[in-house]
This record gives C-alpha cells, structure tokens and sequence, in this order.
C-alpha cells in the first residue's frame, strides 16, 4: 500500500506545483538543491545527509506520514550536523518543512530523539523541541527574504545518537509568504496517507467464513420471517377498509330514508 501512497502522493504534489505555478510562486525543494556544505555521522550514507529517503534508503515516513520530498540526517556523537545552503539571489521568501525522526522497517529507531536548529545567516531564527517518534510531525516556517545562506542544524536529543535519523519531511523553499499556498503539497499529501491508511483497513477485514456467512444468512431469514405478521397486521387495520365500510352504510341509511319518504308522501 504504501507503493500505491507514493502514485497518489506524486499526483498530489504535481497538483500543488500546478496551482503555485498558476500564482506565480516557485517552489525548491531542499532535496533538488545543491548544498554548499552538509555532514551527518560517518557510517551513514556515506557521512551525508539523504535526500528523498531514509539514511538506510528506504521510502521516507514521519510517523504516520509519508513524503516524496525530503531529508534525512543521522546525528553523530560530540557534535551537531547539519546542511548549509546558499540562496543569495534565489528570490525565495519562506522555509517550509516537516520536523520528524525518520521510521524504517529494517532498523529498531524507536529510541530516537533529536533536535532542530535553523540559522539564517549565522543568526538562530528557530529551535524544535525535543522530536521523538511518538508523535506526528507539525509544520514550522519562517521567513528567508533576502537571506544568503541557511543552516540547518541537528543534535543527538541530549541521550546518544542511537535511531537518531532526524528528517524534515518535503522541506522546502518558496518565492511566496502565503502559508496556505505553500501547505497545499504538503496538506494534500496528509489527507492522501489518511485515506490510503482507511484503504488498507477496508482491504485487510477478512472474508467471512462458511460458518459465519450461513449464520449471517440465518440471521438475515429470521429477519424477513418475524417482519412478515407486521405486514399483515398492517393490512388488516387498514382505515381504508372502515371509510368504506361507513360510505356503504351512510349509503343504506340515505336509501331508507329515501323510501320513508316516498310512502309517506303516497299516503
């Protein structure tokens, strides 16, 4: 399912990309850039930070929450690592990104916590709290307009750099300052994962067996049977049957009087 989440999620963003287009803002996705400086822990992916995948090369899942675009750093011990990037004259005005840990089915990283810390031209403009896998990443922005280098730092959470695979999922760069435009990628790609997790409820209830199903039957038999003196009840109490029964002897009554009438005007 999580193939079929990656189609889905394409057309979703391609979508986003057209309506930015329509407004006439760009988006750059940090993992389409090339970085003037990056470093992570050495035994992973070759001390580099990966782009549009986990540092093991897998899909790239924040949570509950998957991403076509995106980064992923290992910290190391004793120091931070981090990402610079140059964007003098790039007309860009806003970051955008997914703070996560990154998950994996091939590693136990359950224990990961790390920290983010983003410097616009050698000044902190934002710091995450602790992020640990137990919850679903929320979005961060902040402004870059005429801004010539950004660094992105993380740490190893303060406790080692054990399943510390920190990520900002479809982080991103935009010549716009509207939120809502910018978080269209990004929301269309959430409500895709909810209903591709809804999808694979509903293909994942088993088939009813033999048993179950001529129990359902039964079930269903006994239904019809007990609805059946209900309808004929019904029947029998219907107030057509009275209006009729009273037009017939209103009629009688107006034929006796009729006749009353008649043989006394005779006498």
């Amino acid at each position: 399912m999580k193939k079929i989440a990656a189609i889905l999620i394409i057309a979703a963003a391609l979508t986003a990309v057209c309506r930015a287009a329509e407004d006439g803002s760009v988006i750059t996705y940090l993992s389409d850039m090339e970085w003037k400086a990056a470093e992570i822990y050495s035994d992973a992916n070759g001390g580099v930070p990966s782009r549009d995948e986990n540092v093991a090369g897998e899909e790239l899942w924040l949570y509950d929450l998957y991403f076509e675009k995106g980064v992923c750093l290992h910290a190391a011990p004793g120091k931070n690592v981090f990402i610079e990037v140059d964007i003098e004259g790039k007309g860009f005005r806003t970051f955008y990104a997914y703070p996560g840990t990154a998950e994996s089915e091939l590693y136990d990283v359950t224990m990961a916590s790390v920290n983010f810390i983003f410097k616009v031209d050698g000044k902190t403009v934002l710091r995450t709290e602790k992020i640990t896998p137990k919850k679903r990443p929320e979005p961060i922005s902040f402004d870059v307009t005429g801004a010539k280098l950004l660094r992105i730092e993380m740490t190893d959470g303060g406790d080692g750099i054990s399943g510390d695979w920190g990520s900002l999922g479809a982080a991103l760069f935009s010549t716009s300052d509207d939120i809502g435009l910018i978080s269209a990628a990004i929301k269309g790609e959430r409500d895709v994962t909810a209903a591709t997790e809804q999808t694979e409820v509903k293909t994942e209830t088993e088939p009813l067996t033999e048993e179950a199903a001529t129990e359902e039957k039964t079930g269903k038999l006994t239904e019809a049977v007990t609805e059946k003196p209900a309808v004929k009840e019904e029947k029998n109490v219907n107030p057509a049957v009275y209006i009729v029964a009273a037009a017939v002897v209103l009629a009688a009554a107006a034929a006796v009087t009729a006749a009353l009438k008649k043989k006394k005007a005779g006498k």
